[in-house]
């Protein structure tokens, strides 16, 4: 399942799992901590996803590494520096926007459940792909770069 799709999936989740309060909007707040986080967070989120989906382009690589061949090089500037996954970390921070503007408490639970999917579709699949494709290259970038994010490694980088 191509990763867009899993985001759109957990996407309809979130407004399922928010009905009842869709179906009401008067019980809904507009002006809120959780609107200020989710508009905060899916912006961010969404600057993340495209400008990692942009330096892709940019590069001439391909949007999709489950098929290693298709990659020209490993990209590892821009936001790439900071998180070997920038575009699925954008999309996990567009599903938890999405689960607060909602007021999904089950959509922001499920958070695990779509990062362990990335994980084990693509992420895991990608890297073993990438590792063999770009052996040293990739392993040297594998140990300066998280597979996430760690404040640890965003800190040092911004120094």
């Amino acid at each position: 399942m191509p990763p867009p799709v899993l985001l759109f999936l957990f996407l309809l989740f979130d407004v399922w799992s928010s009905w009842p309060a869709l179906i009401h909007p008067e019980q809904l707040v507009i002006l809120s901590w959780r609107t200020c986080a989710a508009v905060v967070i899916g912006g961010v989120s969404l600057c993340l996803a495209l400008s990692g989906l942009f330096m892709l382009i940019s590069r001439k690589t391909t949007l999709n590494a489950l098929f290693p061949e298709r990659t020209r090089i490993l990209v590892t500037e821009g936001c790439y520096r900071y998180s070997r996954n920038p575009v699925y970390l954008g999309f996990v921070g567009l599903h938890i926007a999405a689960a607060l503007l909602l007021d999904s408490v089950i959509g922001i639970l499920a958070t695990p459940v779509l990062v362990t999917l990335l994980t084990l579709l693509h992420i895991q699949v990608e890297e073993a792909g990438m590792r063999q494709r770009f052996s040293l290259q990739w392993q040297q970038y594998c140990d300066k770069t998280p597979r996430w994010l760690s404040g640890k490694s965003l800190f040092r980088r911004l120094s």
